[in-house]
């Protein structure tokens, strides 16, 4: 199998760069088909045969952007995460973005917290925490309070992805003037994406409100976009503080990967490993559930396989040599799936290099330039 660095067809392979001690591409893929699937999906797009393509970015707090924001890093961080900023990129390149979305309370420790991270996010008085899903808990209501969502550009129709079951409680999504009422249906601890659709076309917020007298409602996430428009949806699914067993979890159909088979995103870029590395995890595990999530991502579309980057020589990102064998098997993992395969670390000098450079809110959070730094990569590869 040829190897070929950043560009398809790409004459020198990163193993030959290898062998005689050329610096190996940040950015390499396996074989010109590694992202065939999203090549075509995103075709699809610009020719007006489909309305939506979509990506979406699994990882943990690297990926939900910490070290971004202000404050304890959290606050605000949401637009300035790797995944918003590679939805702004495809938009400078000449990808439309299609619509607004959130998934998740992103492994933060309060609502309050949530909604300072992500301020398009409001209300959702007395929610709470639900079960693990897309982008972490659910948010939870057991009472009547709205939660509300602010999109950015006029709207007229939301996707709304819940835990459902005859279990569940119905809810309305409310625009404006108008109001539609869901009800969640089908096997107790199922996994659905439902629709809304509105006549008019506003930026009006978007309100969800419980109505059923049942259990809680759980609400996954939401996308609201416009109808007339076609475009690439960007889906954040990074969770603060977890491992990859988190991401790979199919216990349940709403657990994280089974949900990202429902969601079928034709592109997925995953970042894991740091908090594996740092709770001292067994490589062979973190690989396993690596190879899990990669199995779930590709029967929709392609895959990217990102090395994560650290700074500084605190021990939590783990020493240079266990690093390095790490890296190597997932590269290794990234050929033999035909994922593209990019190193974060490479791409900010390494670890001295960009924790001189100013790289790194702290030891392991890059701050908002350095996610600018990998979004343009992977943003290059993928246009």
């Amino acid at each position: 199998m040829t190897r070929t660095s950043g560009s398809i067809g790409g004459a020198v392979s990163a193993a030959s760069l290898a062998r005689v001690g050329a610096p190996v591409p940040a950015v390499e893929r396996a074989a010109p088909t590694a992202l065939l699937a999203w090549a075509a999906a995103r075709g699809r797009v610009r020719t007006g045969m489909a309305d939506a393509a979509r990506i979406a970015f699994v990882g943990d707090s690297k990926t939900m952007g910490a070290g971004a924001g202000t404050g304890a890093g959290t606050a605000g961080a949401f637009a300035r995460s790797r995944p918003a900023r590679v939805a702004a990129l495809l938009a400078a390149g000449g990808l439309p973005i299609r619509g607004d979305s959130f998934f998740g309370c992103a492994g933060l420790g309060s609502i309050a917290e949530v909604l300072a991270y992500d301020p398009r996010r409001s209300g959702f008085s007395g929610w709470s925490g639900g079960s693990n899903s897309l982008g972490g808990a659910a948010l939870s209501a057991s009472n009547g309070n709205p939660g509300k969502f602010q999109p950015a550009a006029p709207v007229d129709r939301c996707s709304v992805f819940i835990r459902s079951g005859t279990d569940r409680p119905a809810f309305t999504v409310a625009k404006g003037g108008e109001s539609v009422t869901l009800v969640p249906a089908g096997a107790v601890g199922g996994f659905a994406r439902l629709e809304a659709s509105f006549t008019t076309r506003d930026a009006s917020p978007i309100v969800v409100t419980r109505t059923g007298p049942a259990s809680n409602l759980q609400l996954v996430g939401m996308v609201a976009w416009d109808s007339t428009r076609a475009g690439i949806e960007v889906a954040n699914f990074g969770v603060f503080g977890v491992t990859s067993a988190f991401q790979a979890d199919t216990s349940a159909a709403f657990s994280p990967a089974a949900a990202l088979a429902v969601y079928a995103p034709h592109l997925t870029v995953v970042n894991l490993g740091t908090n594996d590395i740092a709770q001292n995890l067994a490589m062979a595990t973190w690989l396993a559930n690596v190879r899990a999530i990669v199995q779930q991502a590709r029967a929709s579309g392609s895959v990217i396989l990102t090395w994560p980057a650290v700074g500084g020589s605190a021990p939590t990102g783990g020493p240079d040599a266990l690093r390095a064998q790490w890296r190597t098997a997932l590269r290794a993992l990234a050929f033999d799936n035909d994922c593209l395969f990019v190193d974060e670390e490479a791409l900010l000098g390494g670890r001295a290099v960009a924790q001189a450079s100013g790289a790194f809110a702290d030891g392991l959070h890059e701050t908002a330039w350095a996610y600018d730094v990998q979004a343009a990569a992977i943003a290059r590869a993928i246009l």
